[in-house]
């Protein structure tokens, strides 16, 4: 994933895709039940999840979790 993400924005390419909702979806479970942090801030997955994070207004962010 990093290779990928360090090259293009999302895995689909451009724009995010099914893969990187699904990919997210496991990101989203930890943020949402576990305060470890996973990722350091400059891990291009850390910077892709901040995308999907604050896509549609927000939405996964304002879902009940801890901070990433």
């Amino acid at each position: 994933m990093r290779v990928v993400l360090a090259a293009q924005p999302y895995l689909g390419g451009e724009t995010s895709n099914y893969a990187d909702y699904i990919v997210f979806g496991v990101f989203q479970c930890a943020r949402c039940v576990s305060k470890l942090r996973l990722l350091v801030e400059d891990d291009p997955i850390a910077i892709w999840r901040t995308r999907l994070l604050q896509a549609f207004d927000g939405l996964a962010a304002n879902a009940v979790g801890y901070s990433v």
